[in-house]
């Protein structure tokens, strides 16, 4: 609820009343299914003062979406972000900014989760929530705020998000639910699942619900990636001595004339294989071997850096439950308790096959450096095909231990006395836990052997082909251990808020003043365990390279069977997990003490602890009756808040670990109007003007530094970063066509300043004050290599690296101000003149930022278009969903190119269907939904549509389900 325990309240009543409610609350009206869920948020877009959504429960325990996240992709300005490798809705994207500047609440408080449902570990670093945390059947509306009040609590430059649990007194009486889901993954092959059930009771002054779902998923999601591209150069790797590098305006490290990224082998090896001749290889030879490619076309030849296909296969469980007391000792009175807690945990293994050209070449421990054989290239240098002799091929695994639990607490009451009175309060506790423990396994294809790699890259296709003459699914074709990048590290995070609100309101005639005070706390630590070189000590006493294959198990299927064009070689040997963890002792090593990660951690967070304490209050009045004849409603007020932020992470100063401590305070006044005017009983015309401000992102607060596999970029954090303000304007309407159906039309516009963007700079090595010989190996390698020496020669002289250039990345806060402009057009439309039950709706959002080159992440344009059908017993609705495409960072890659990162435009559709009927004295219905019905995937790419840097395939997901309810 937009105003937290203020829908108690009179004035909330004046300003965003609840449909479901009669002027008399003790007065329930009881409405179900997809009409009259729709109906429900027509009339509350209706009444409400400010620019909001609402979107409810077609009845107890039952949302129109399988997860909290999906049930607002109907929403205008809404944007969905899918994990890629599941497809299920995560966060929402509200105003198409990134999903930190959207505010989640449960029940008007702060939402603060450790918890991170990707699977990069990275997604909810930040303020983001994952709403798939929250299971549908526990809820029973969701209100979207776009322009805010003076009550609601900041921290929400694009709006804010509630969700409202249900409550005993939501329906009087006795009622009970349960609902059993099974989900079949198309890709999987398997059935998963999922239970909720809900029983609440009510007495003359006392209510009690009850409400528990369970969930078990079978993960198998199969892809493509690669870590940037690169392209070569003829005898060295050297991106610091090539006479070309240059530097941008902004400081950005560029080289035009190549990158450098690996070099092509200067020596025909006696197993190079493919008919050639044993010996020299010259600059004429190589172009020899490639009939009409130049130097320039050789040296500028762009290729993936590691061309890898991926298999995601795990099982994720969760179980939540909800507790919920209300008690109304009299018609002025009422206090609610709402408890909701729950966790989960998840197995999943991440295993890859890639062809590898980073940091290959002559003297290296692959293969001795590529040979390329009649490659040819587009116009803009993109390798269309080509096969290569000496290559070498990784296998890599990521093993992934997931544990997740979460509580909340939330007192409140509301308490009507003398005339016109009320006060309101709250007192809210929400504590939230997530460990992660991943070990990374790498091995590599035999050195000094015949390994020749074949690729082809069809511009449309999912992804490159690429093939190999050895089989990459047998265990013994002498496969090594690639040691210096075994990876072992424990991820443990914990975030909690606490909250002490309250409001004072009181009517005055047509108008209603309001004050109130609010704390929140939050804290959130993310503490990073290094345990890799146990896990290497371990490996090498228990498994010696000798016995490798017996520690390597043949894929029994093919990834690729679902539509997926392209791939090449789609089944190859994965680590026996458990057989290895049995020879080293897993759950031994992961008890051990390790060492602090101060970088960002292989789970992709970064280790700091981030506390911070706001106090605010507020005035504000509203106003309900005429304006020259015309009913009108207004609120206006202003929000004064004071931050007090303290930022603690390790460091490395001097080749040791330092605390560092970073503080800040700062003072905040912001101003709200909000204003619609009853034009004509049907049309309804709105404005509104406020200053908003989110805080800046926790992730990137830290002091903490990291650097990439090849030791050649980095990332660091900014403590002193500025919280992000927003003016916004807004002005729009609606015209209603009846009790479901309405056209609107919005406008908005954001001014935002302290927008953030990444700057990246080029430093010597030894300005960052790490120590050579604490780098693992391939960092080691990479570093020596683009220093223009040795490893051996770097590591008995690491002075010889000193001067190696590390592009280092840092968040910034950007000096222009940010405009984002749009346009929302909705269209809800019931079509019973012309068929009984049937209807659609359709929203279109148009988005423009400028400047344009910081505009990371915003789409052109979002759509979606429902169709329903709800007639007698029989449900149906089908939705279409898509989302332009979308520049996602103008990254500067290893390979020193700078380049457009994309994902590709993508659409979504899914269907809901159900029969209800009566039996054995129960309501009960059957159920059917299916997701993703014409199998789309995910696709991401630098520049150009056959740079392909990503692509899962998640698959379709079909859903069978009974529900009985009395």
């Amino acid at each position: 609820m937009l105003a937290g325990l203020g829908a108690f309240s009179a004035f909330a009543q004046d300003s965003n009343p609840s449909p479901t409610t009669s002027s008399d609350e003790s007065t329930v009206v009881v409405v179900s299914g997809y009409r009259a869920s729709l109906q429900n948020s027509t009339r509350a877009k209706k009444n409400a003062t400010n620019f909001t959504e609402t979107v409810f429960s077609e009845d107890i325990g039952k949302f129109p979406d399988l997860n909290m996240a999906e049930a607002l992709q109907r929403v205008p300005g809404v944007v969905v972000s899918r994990d890629s490798f599941t497809g299920d809705g995560t966060q929402v994207v509200v105003r198409a900014l990134p999903s930190n500047f959207t505010q989640v609440t449960m029940n008007g408080n702060r939402i603060a989760m450790a918890t991170d449902n990707g699977i990069s570990g990275s997604s909810s670093t930040n303020r983001q929530v994952d709403l798939d945390s929250f299971p549908t059947g526990l809820f029973n509306r969701i209100d979207v705020s776009k322009t805010p009040s003076a009550d609601e609590l900041e921290g929400g430059v694009a709006g804010t998000v509630n969700l409202q649990n249900v409550r005993p007194f939501d329906r009087k009486g006795e009622h009970g639910v349960i609902a059993v889901q099974d989900t079949y993954g198309v890709n999987a092959e398997k059935f998963s699942p999922r239970v909720t059930g809900v029983l609440s009771k009510t007495w003359d002054k006392f209510g009690v619900l009850a409400g528990l779902s369970m969930t078990e998923r079978k993960l198998y999601t199969a892809g493509y990636e690669t870590l940037g591209f690169g392209d070569p150069n003829f005898n060295n790797y050297c991106g610091s001595c090539d006479p070309a590098v240059t530097k941008d305006a902004s400081g950005n490290f560029i080289n035009p004339e190549g990158s450098n990224q690996w070099a092509w082998s200067t020596t025909v090896y006696p197993y190079s294989g493919n008919g050639l001749t044993p010996g020299v290889l010259t600059e004429a030879d190589l172009l020899a071997l490639n009939p009409g490619m130049t130097e320039a076309t050789m040296k500028g030849a762009k290729m993936p850096r590691l061309g890898r296909a991926s298999l995601l296969d795990g099982t994720s469980k969760t179980k939540v439950g909800l507790i919920a007391l209300e008690y109304r000792p009299s018609e002025t009175l009422k206090f609610n308790l709402d408890i909701l807690g729950g966790g989960g945990d998840r197995e999943a293994e991440r295993t890859n096959m890639m062809l590898t050209f980073r940091s290959t070449g002559a003297g290296d421990d692959y293969n001795g450096g590529m040979i390329p054989l009649n490659m040819k290239v587009d116009s803009n240098d993109v390798v269309t095909s080509a096969t290569f002799a000496n290559s070498t091929m990784f296998l890599e695994s990521d093993y992934y231990r997931d544990r997740n639990a979460y509580l909340s607490i939330n007192g409140s009451f509301a308490w009507q006395f003398g005339t016109g009175w009320q006060l309101d309060g709250e007192l809210a506790f929400m504590r939230s836990t997530y460990e992660r423990d991943i070990t990374y396994l790498k091995y590599r294809t035999p050195f000094q052997s015949d390994v020749t790699a074949t690729y082809k890259n069809v511009d449309g296709n999912d992804v490159p082909t690429i093939t190999t003459n050895v089989d990459l699914n047998d265990p013994n074709i002498g496969w090594r251990t690639f040691t210096g990048q075994t990876t072992m590290q424990r991820d443990k995070r914990h975030a909690h808020t606490t909250a002490l609100h309250l409001n004072l309101s009181k009517e005055i005639g047509d108008w209603t003043l309001k004050t109130g005070y609010a704390y929140d706390g939050f804290i959130r630590n993310i503490n990073v365990i290094d345990l890799s070189q146990s896990l290497k000590d371990a490996y090498a006493a228990a498994i010696p390279e000798s016995d490798v294959s017996q520690y390597l198990t043949p894929m029994s299927r093919s990834i690729y069977g679902n539509g997926v064009s392209g791939g090449g070689f789609d089944r190859w040997v994965v680590p026996d997990f458990d057989k290895i963890s049995k020879a080293i002792g897993y759950d031994q090593l992961l008890k051990g003490k390790g060492t602090t990660s101060t970088g960002g951690s292989y789970n992709g967070a970064g280790a700091a602890t981030i506390e911070e304490k706001v106090n605010g209050a507020y005035a504000m009045a509203a106003y309900k009756g005429q304006l020259f004849s015309f009913p009108v409603r207004s609120n206006f007020g202003a929000r004064f808040v004071t931050t007090d932020q303290t930022i603690t992470a390790p460091s490395v100063i001097g080749g040791n670990i330092v605390y560092l401590t970073t503080k800040a305070s700062y003072d905040d006044v912001l101003p709200s109007f909000n204003f619609v005017a009853n034009v004509t009983e049907k049309v309804n015309l709105r404005f509104a003007a406020s200053k908003t401000m989110t805080r800046a992102n926790p992730a990137q607060l830290t002091s903490s530094l990291g650097l990439d596999t090849s030791g050649s970029s980095g990332n660091t954090g900014n403590p002193n970063l500025k919280p992000f303000y927003s003016n916004n304007f807004d002005i729009g309407g609606e015209y209603y066509t009846g009790k479901t159906g309405y056209v609107g039309v919005t406008f908005f516009k954001k001014n935002i300043e302290n927008f953030t963007y990444n700057k990246v700079n080029s430093v010597p090595f030894s300005s960052l004050g790490i120590d050579y010989s604490t780098l693992n190996e391939n960092q080691q390698q990479g570093l020596a290599l683009n220093a223009g020496t040795t490893w051996a020669e770097a590591l008995a002289n690491p002075s010889l690296v000193a001067n190696a250039n590390v592009n280092l990345t840092q968040p910034t806060n950007l000096t222009e101000i940010m405009k984002l402009t749009g346009q929302e057009v909705i269209w809800v439309q019931p079509l019973d003149n012309l068929v009984e039950g049937i209807g659609f709706t359709t929203n279109y959002t148009h988005f423009s930022a400028t400047p344009a080159q910081y505009a990371i992440g915003i789409p052109d344009y979002t759509y979606n278009i429902t169709g329903y059908y709800e007639h007698g017993g029989f449900s149906a609705h089908l939705s279409y969903v898509k989302v332009s495409e979308v520049v996602t960072g103008v990254p500067l890659q290893a390979n020193n190119i700078i380049l457009n990162s994309l994902n590709e435009a993508r659409h979504q559709i899914d269907l809901s269907a159900s029969y209800k009927f009566t039996a054995f004295g129960l309501d009960q219905s059957v159920t059917l939904d299916a997701t993703n019905l014409d199998n789309q995937g995910f696709k991401s790419y630098y520049q150009y549509t056959n740079m392909t840097t990503g692509f899962q395939s998640p698959g379709q997901t079909i859903i069978l389900g009974w529900r009985a309810q009395f």
